[in-house]
């Protein structure tokens, strides 16, 4: 699990508050909005920058800390952010980074956020985090649902972000081979042990995969979310990985998964096999019912006659 949304976890935790279930970016969807970003807002200018509108508590980075961007104020961001024209965006994992004039960025998802282009002022929601007013009268609101990030920092800092910095392999690059993979569950041990979804998420844990991706990678490699790895067979182990690589690619050339919505406020193309609304319903399988538990901070679904725990 990337390094931010474990510690909105920890302070939703704290604080004994629920997450929305329907807005979690992870990395489809961070792809997905570079690529839409890229498409409709490079070359339009700022003409007006409005942070901090609704303060909210779990919006990273925190005031009055040393964490990269912590030093920007709200009047920081209308100063600095006012004239600048959208170059470029491309997202790390779950983060979604976008350039403005080549010398600073704007560091957004990592976790729960709607993220919306409006072509008129009556669509804006009444509560935000930031709007951007583009000079063509066209907007850009970030509404933080749970926790998430709204960062300022300069591009040449890039390389401090907490987020990006961090060493966790893409699981959707060439550097993540099946020899990768397979090296990764043999640097476990033998005397320890490392269930599928915190190996997903956690330790070591893939860039941008979260608790809502796995899921479906799970149920289609027929693997149970607490199988310890070490015990995957060679083969199991191929599907797995095979698993991944295929559903993601096809989560991101769907624009995300249905659960989650788009730069345009539209929902993703993926549609997801597991979820809440499925629990009890039969397995499109065996006809076995899913079953919903808690496991490892979050929600797990799986058919218990496919995905077997041993």
């Amino acid at each position: 699990m990337d390094l931010c949304t474990i510690k909105g976890t920890k302070i939703l935790s704290k604080y004994k508050l629920k997450p929305s279930v329907s807005v979690m970016i992870e990395l489809p969807e961070a792809v997905a909005f570079s690529k839409q970003i890229n498409e409709t807002l490079v070359g339009k200018k700022i003409r007006h920058a409005l942070k901090g509108q609704n303060p909210h508590k779990f919006a990273f980075p925190e005031k009055g800390t040393k964490q990269l961007g912590a030093e920007y104020s709200d009047e920081d961001f209308a100063r600095i952010l006012t004239g600048k024209s959208i170059t470029k965006s491309w997202s790390s994992g779950n983060v979604i980074l976008v350039e403005m004039d080549t010398d600073y960025l704007l560091s957004l998802g990592c976790g729960g956020e709607k993220i919306v282009y409006h072509e008129t002022e009556r669509t804006i929601p009444k509560k935000h985090q930031l709007l951007l007013t583009f000079e063509d009268d066209t907007f850009l609101s970030v509404t933080i649902s749970g926790w998430g990030e709204v960062r300022l920092l300069k591009t040449e800092d890039l390389e401090r972000h907490p987020h990006i910095g961090y060493d966790k392999i893409d699981p959707l690059s060439a550097e993540f081979t099946f020899e990768a993979f397979e090296r990764l569950i043999e640097e476990i041990g033998e005397n320890r042990k490392r269930n599928a979804k915190r190996f997903f998420i956690s330790e070591p844990g893939f860039r941008g995969i979260g608790n809502g991706v796995i899921q479906d990678i799970f149920f289609l490699a027929r693997i149970h979310p607490r199988r310890e790895m070490r015990s995957l067979s060679k083969e199991e182990r191929r599907l797995l990985y095979e698993t991944t690589r295929i559903e993601l690619q096809k989560m991101v050339d769907l624009g995300g998964r249905d659960s989650e919505k788009d730069l345009f406020d539209t929902w993703g193309g993926y549609k997801r096999r597991l979820h809440g609304k499925v629990v009890d319903e039969p397995c499109p399988v065996c006809e076995t019912p899913i079953v919903k538990e808690q496991f490892g901070g979050g929600s797990i679904y799986f058919c218990p006659s496919c995905q077997k725990v041993e």
